[in-house]
């Protein structure tokens, strides 16, 4: 493998960054009273701390891992590939925003809740739609950064790229033997073929050739445009929360729904399960019990924030309203209506995926177990001797459904 790197240097200094703009944006908040709203120039600045913030703990999660002892630990002990490690520190960083969200969601209800359903407000879910939006703009850069990683894996693969680790050695007898001319060319030859390798191998970056904006990469990784064009469904999403939910939390409301708008926060309460279920597919965890007790919990509480609590909230306000829970909802704004099914009807769509997951792992079909059991087994012997390491289980479904939420 190509020789590994440690920089804790590089480490503390990201997390000092993330931590250091989390105390500033915590600090710009503490003149408000409960009820002050929040101006643009205090949300540009909340959104741009928002950034370095993200961006420094997904920097720190990926120095830990891949450029600290602890970390080279843990990666050989699952045999990760950087790309894991990326989607890995992608899930940790959406646990944390989700965390955040909750937190946030929570300490508004609290508040504004028993005060007037519709009427009070408190400045924490302004200030946090604001320091959230720049989450859901930098968790489209940074699943770029994955997919980038994995198609220079295939590169590599394609390419016919080696570590040297195993044949190193041998090459440098060799070496010693050859004349001048065979040495340079091979020397010449050997160092540009060792960058290539050096840069497929390490963290995705403008600066190596494996990220672009929006012509190709050098190395042909497709760029970030190309990526944001083929994954549509997954950029309308998160553009549509980053910028959209943020307008309608900081204007459009007109200062109404808070309490409303507290539980919307708290639908991210199940996130974290989901992202630390695909953390444990990553990591080739699967068949442990912690999986399928992470399951279960992840199913309960998808189902407590996503599909009972919407139409809860709807029946907390016809009560508010005194009126019959349809034609308290019929008589809605249409721009309303419109939001709560945009919301509601995806969230049905996932908990079905989850059930009929739920549904295999604990009543697999009988004609088919052993078929699958014996594929699986013969699978993976067959990647282990391929590659030095065991097959991971794809994450197409497991990224579908967390980049959604």
């Amino acid at each position: 493998m190509v020789e590994e790197k440690l920089n804790t240097r590089g480490c503390v200094f990201s997390l000092l960054y993330s931590v250091g703009s989390f105390a500033l944006a915590c600090a710009s908040l503490s003149t408000l009273d409960p009820s002050d709203r929040i101006t643009v120039q205090k949300g540009a600045l909340l959104i741009s701390l928002g950034f370095v913030y993200f961006v420094a703990l997904t920097e720190f999660l990926n120095q830990l891992l891949l450029r600290t002892t602890i970390g080279h630990s843990f990666v050989k002990r699952y045999r990760l590939r950087v790309s894991d490690v990326l989607d890995i520190t992608n899930k940790l960083v959406s646990a944390v925003q989700a965390a955040f969200s909750c937190i946030a969601g929570l300490f508004v209800c609290r508040w504004s809740c028993p005060r007037n359903f519709l009427h009070a407000s408190h400045f924490l879910s302004e200030s946090y739609a604001w320091f959230a939006a720049s989450y859901f703009f930098y968790d489209l850069w940074s699943m770029y950064k994955i997919y980038a990683a994995e198609a220079a894996l295939k590169l590599k693969v394609k390419l016919g790229l080696q570590s040297p680790a195993a044949g190193e050695n041998n090459n440098q007898g060799a070496g010693r033997n050859g004349t001048a001319k065979g040495d340079d060319a091979a020397g010449n030859g050997g160092m540009e073929k060792a960058a290539t390798l050096q840069a497929l191998e390490d963290i995705p970056s403008v600066a190596q050739g494996t990220l672009s904006f929006v012509t190709p990469c050098k190395l042909g990784i497709p760029s970030f445009a190309k990526y944001l064009a083929s994954h549509p469904l997954m950029v309308f999403h998160h553009l549509f929360i980053g910028s959209y939910g943020l307008v309608v939390i900081s204007y459009l409301r007109g200062g109404l729904g808070d309490c409303v708008f507290s539980f919307m926060f708290m639908m991210e309460l199940s996130t974290p399960f989901v992202s630390f279920r695909s953390i444990l597919s990553v990591m080739g965890l699967k068949q442990s019990k912690l999986y399928v007790i992470n399951g279960l919990v992840m199913l309960v509480t998808f189902f407590w924030c996503r599909v009972f609590l919407m139409p809860y909230v709807c029946y907390y306000y016809s009560q508010v309203v005194n009126k019959p829970f349809l034609e308290a909802v019929w008589n809605l704004p249409w721009g309303c209506k419109v939001s709560i099914l945009a919301l509601f009807l995806p969230q049905l769509y996932w908990f079905r995926l989850m059930v009929r997951g739920a549904m295999k792992v604990f009543f697999p079909p009988k004609n088919k177990r052993n078929t699958t059991i014996a594929a699986n087994s013969c699978a993976n012997e067959q990647e282990a001797s391929a590659n030095g390491g065991p097959i991971k289980a794809s994450q197409s479904k497991d990224s579908e459904i967390r980049s959604l939420m």
